[in-house]
C-alpha cells in the first residue's frame, strides 16, 4: 500500500528576479524533491487577491521555509521574521557570507 501522507510543503522566499532562478531551479527545488517534499515560490502560484496575503498564507501552511538572504532584500528579511514569529523551521541561504567586525 502506498503512503497516503501529504508531502511536506517547503515555501521559498527570495527576490523575484531571474538572478535567483538557477539557485531555485537547480538547487533548492531538486533538493526538496529528493527529500520527498513539495516546494514552491509565490511567483509560481495562481491566486486572487493580495500577494502579501498569499505570502502570509503560504508561510502559515509551510512545513519548512527556505529564505535566500543574498542581497539583503528587505521583503525577504521581513517574511523570514514573520516565519520565525510563527515558529516555522527556517533554512537561511546566502551566496556569500560577509563577516562584520565590531570595534
Amino acid at each position: 500500500m502506498q503512503n497516503c501522507q501529504p508531502k511536506p510543503f517547503v515555501f521559498v522566499l527570495m527576490p523575484f528576479t531571474t538572478v535567483f532562478d538557477d539557485v531555485y531551479k537547480v538547487a533548492i527545488k531538486p533538493a526538496c524533491y529528493d527529500a520527498g517534499a513539495y516546494c514552491e515560490r509565490v511567483d509560481e502560484q495562481y491566486f486572487d487577491g493580495s500577494i502579501l496575503d498569499r505570502i502570509y498564507n503560504q508561510i502559515t501552511k509551510a512545513d519548512f521555509v527556505v529564505a535566500d538572504m543574498t542581497g539583503k532584500n528587505p521583503n525577504v528579511f521581513y517574511e523570514t521574521g514573520y516565519s520565525h514569529a510563527l515558529g516555522k523551521r527556517v533554512i537561511l541561504l546566502t551566496r556569500r557570507l560577509k563577516i562584520f567586525h565590531l570595534i
